[in-house]
């Protein structure tokens, strides 16, 4: 991949952080989520599902007592955006064929993935699945859409305040060939839509596809009724110099060191897709942490349960419940919000 960018970038000049991110992590044969086993314990990160059985069930159910609220409406879809191995959808599909095997039968499930690696993976762990790399493409129904780490994922762009004006953060080729971080010498267009209260910070970060993904979304579970939920890493006042950062074994490194061999992300702007939610006038529960979000949902109740059911295992299943509500681990570090169709019902967890 680093060949890659050094080609491009001297044929057509300093690429944004925007292309490099759509680059780096989705070019066909290259790209990060096109190589196998990127995400688990043996990858280079973990995502809640792959630690815990319980986090897919508790959102399976979460789903099930929306539906139920809503009064069993037809067509029922499921829907994971960026589902990875598809363990979470498999967990969640499991603990509704406990709950109600009539409506599990009924429920369509769907992958929106862009990895082919990924497909396979996900189609192995849910075979009646049906994958689309556009969520335009969902057939209609009453739709339960979840993104567990996706919006972080998508590509985003990076500007610096320079004189009082805002400049694209850029990537270019230094003497030693190596990739580095410059800005564009004129200020950007994109300068009169970035959120004012960013303005403040030295470094903004800015994503139309999650503006465009957000507003599709909300526009058909207003149509055809629904609920989404986003659970994701928060932007927040620290990040004042931006939040891009890559991953490699578990650890922290320079983005631009192995472009194509690391997970790349951003911290989600919850303030954005609030503001979007409103302005299509959706309903909008959060955000919380995750923590709380879990612990409203009955994550002890169903620790106890398992642990009771399976007391071999207790030691690996209370390790799973705190890595998942902890302070100090993924707690606090994600925030989960709900935006749903109908102003009467609260959904479960909020």
């Amino acid at each position: 991949m680093k060949e890659h960018f050094l080609k491009k970038i001297k044929l057509h000049g300093p690429i944004t952080v925007s292309d490099y991110m759509s680059d780096c992590l989705l070019a066909p044969k290259h790209g990060y989520y096109n190589k196998n086993n990127v995400i688990g314990a043996k990858g280079d990160f973990i995502t809640s599902p792959e630690i815990s059985q319980i986090f897919g069930e508790l959102i399976g159910l979460a789903f099930i007592d929306y539906y139920y609220k809503c009064k069993k409406p037809n067509f029922p879809i499921l829907v994971d955006l960026g589902g990875g191995n598809g363990t979470m959808m498999k967990d969640a599909l499991r603990a509704t064929n406990q709950i109600d095997k009539i409506l599990s039968e009924k429920i369509k499930p769907i992958f929106i993935e862009s990895s082919s690696s990924l497909i396979k993976k996900q189609k192995f762990n849910v075979p009646n699945s049906q994958s689309y790399n556009d969520i335009n493409k969902i057939p209609n129904g009453f739709s339960m859409l979840y993104a567990n780490e996706f919006f972080d994922a998508l590509p985003t762009h990076q500007f610096i305040k320079i004189n009082n004006n805002w400049h694209e953060r850029l990537i270019d080729i230094n003497s030693n060939n190596d990739l580095q971080f410059i800005y564009d010498k004129n200020p950007s267009p994109y300068e009169t839509i970035l959120p004012e209260y960013l303005k403040n910070n030295q470094i903004i970060e800015f994503s139309p596809a999650t503006i465009n993904i957000i507003t599709s979304i909300i526009k058909r579970i207003l149509e055809q009724g629904g609920i989404f939920l986003i659970i994701d890493y928060a932007l927040n006042k620290e990040d004042n110099f931006g939040s891009l950062q890559a991953v490699k074994d578990h650890k922290y490194i320079n983005p631009l060191l192995e472009p194509g061999k690391c997970d790349l992300s951003t911290k989600v702007d919850f303030k954005l897709i609030i503001k979007i939610a409103k302005e299509l006038k959706a309903n909008v529960f959060g955000p919380i942490k995750q923590k709380d979000f879990l612990k409203n949902l009955g994550i002890n109740i169903r620790c106890k349960q398992l642990i009771k059911n399976n007391p071999d295992k207790k030691d690996l299943i209370l390790n799973g419940c705190n890595r998942l509500t902890s302070e100090k681990e993924m707690g606090s570090l994600f925030n989960a919000m709900v935006i749903t169709s109908s102003k009467s019902i609260h959904p479960a967890g909020f």
